[in-house]
């Protein structure tokens, strides 16, 4: 199911586009608000999909609303100004959909975002219940992902910390972060990967984890992406 709103000044278009909405039963169209200015609060306080939106709105722009976003669901532009579509390229819109459209149009739109959204929380899904694969001598041990608490780079080796102990292995921090999901772990130092559901708390040069899991320091380097990840400034 797509969770959505709409924002649409024109009475007329804001009328016929949930009218299509209503008879598409994958997409859950939760509020309509007849500009972004309205929208900015549902927004900040809602976990949402899709935002289906004009772009020529008086107050705030339907661009200029995305960019105001820190936190970006996806957005299908439907509107009559086609001066628009290179600022919606730059901003990897999901669509842009000219005005007069067609309900054909916006359904080929939907059917190709509820692909990919299906797409994503498969991918999820599938990271949390996967499983991290290690040989030692003669063992394939199966290390789930939510047991690693952080891995710690160790010249050639690499330390990774769990839930029932350390292991020990010759790799690299570098090699490790491309095979782990990302949804999950993040690197936060030259020399450290954490497991993001364990962050308890993020400072300046440092990350509190839960439970009894020492700090992890926080290099200057990766600071920004941290930072960004959690919507801190």
């Amino acid at each position: 199911m797509i969770n959505c709103i709409l924002i649409e000044d024109e009475p007329l278009a804001k009328q016929g586009i949930e009218r299509h909405l209503a008879e598409i039963p994958f997409c859950n169209l939760h509020q309509s608000f007849d500009n972004a200015i309205q929208a900015l609060p549902y927004v900040m306080a809602n976990k949402i999909d899709l935002i289906i939106s004009d772009i020529n709105m008086p107050g705030l722009n339907g661009i200029d609303f995305l960019k105001s976003l820190s936190k970006k669901p996806q957005f299908i532009f439907i509107t009559g100004m086609a001066d628009y579509a290179a600022d919606s390229y730059d901003l990897e819109v999901f669509d842009f959909i000219r005005k007069p459209y067609t309900f054909d149009r916006l359904m080929k739109s939907l059917l190709r975002f509820r692909e990919q959204l299906s797409k994503q929380q498969l991918t999820g899904a599938n990271a949390k219940s996967g499983f991290f694969t290690l040989k030692d001598n003669y063992m394939n041990y199966l290390i789930p992902y939510e047991q690693i608490q952080y891995i710690e780079g160790d010249r050639e080796y690499i330390k990774i910390n769990t839930v029932e102990k350390q292991y020990l292995t010759i790799n690299s921090l570098k090699k490790i972060i491309n095979v782990l999901p990302s949804e999950l772990f993040m690197r936060v130092h030259k020399s450290y990967i954490v497991n993001v559901e364990l962050v308890k708390a993020v400072g300046p040069d440092k990350l509190m984890m839960r439970g009894s899991i020492k700090d992890i320091p926080l290099g200057v380097t990766y600071r920004d992406e941290v930072f960004k990840k959690w919507n801190l400034h």
